[in-house]
């Protein structure tokens, strides 16, 4: 009788679904959907930065495994219950009301209506890279057409190198070629910075910038025109 027995109680042992503080099940009772869980809203242009802050609080509240797809929404017939496949659907609602929280209300319309975690996550990223292409064609042509006028050297400028800088990534390789990748688009950088500087105040700097070989790191470029652009300050003044 007792051997008989013991089938059934393994059996009843392996469906035993036991939620610790440690499991990345639990939920703190002072977890609710309407937790913002950073201050870091993505707006469609600042995926990296939000990225991280997600991430990161999704980290401390232990949680990330949900949308990196290492815990995967468990597979139940119809008619069954599961005590793990229920904890998984209020973990995963719980931290799409989350994210949604931190997303623009105008962009809302595109991951509103997607279930899982992990597939609301890509929609994101297939969103940004959707529109990326159209957004660097925009920067390069407005740093293309774009003339100092009275501005500051940096302010002018520099904010659209910055946005493009979000897009364009320089590709991870061990074979050498993302160090010549980043050598030109640094030297792409300076002759754009060059070319919209004001011929009248700065041709002279610029000619010298122009017959240094190498030419001069960007940041150097930038303190040299900085430079002349406070002596004529100083000097108007």
């Amino acid at each position: 009788m007792g051997k008989d027995d013991e089938p059934e109680e393994k059996e009843t042992k392996s469906k035993e679904f036991i939620i610790d503080t440690q499991s990345p099940y639990f939920l703190h009772p002072s977890d609710s959907p309407g937790a913002i869980i950073t201050t870091i809203k993505f707006n469609g242009k600042n995926y990296d930065l939000w990225e991280q802050a997600v991430r990161t609080a999704l980290k401390a509240k232990n949680k990330l495994a949900f949308i990196d797809g290492k815990i995967q929404k468990p597979t139940v017939k119809d008619g069954e219950y599961s005590a793990e496949a229920n904890a998984w659907k209020m973990v995963n609602s719980m931290i799409t009301s989350w994210v949604m929280n931190v997303i623009d209300p105008k962009l809302h319309a595109s991951v509103a209506y997607v279930d899982l975690e992990q597939t609301m996550w890509e929609n994101i990223l297939e969103e940004i890279f959707s529109s990326e292409c159209t957004s660097i064609h925009q920067l390069k042509a407005q740093i293309a057409s774009c003339k100092q006028e009275g501005q500051e050297v940096v302010d002018f400028l520099m904010t659209l190198q910055n946005e493009l800088d979000n897009y364009a990534k320089i590709p991870t390789c061990t074979c050498g070629a993302a160090k010549k990748i980043a050598k030109m688009m640094e030297e792409d950088k300076v002759h754009q910075f060059l070319m919209v500087l004001n011929d009248e105040s700065f041709g002279t700097i610029r000619s010298q910038i122009l017959a240094s070989d190498p030419l001069p790191p960007l940041d150097k470029i930038f303190n040299m025109v900085q430079q002349e652009e406070n002596q004529k300050h100083v000097m108007m003044n």
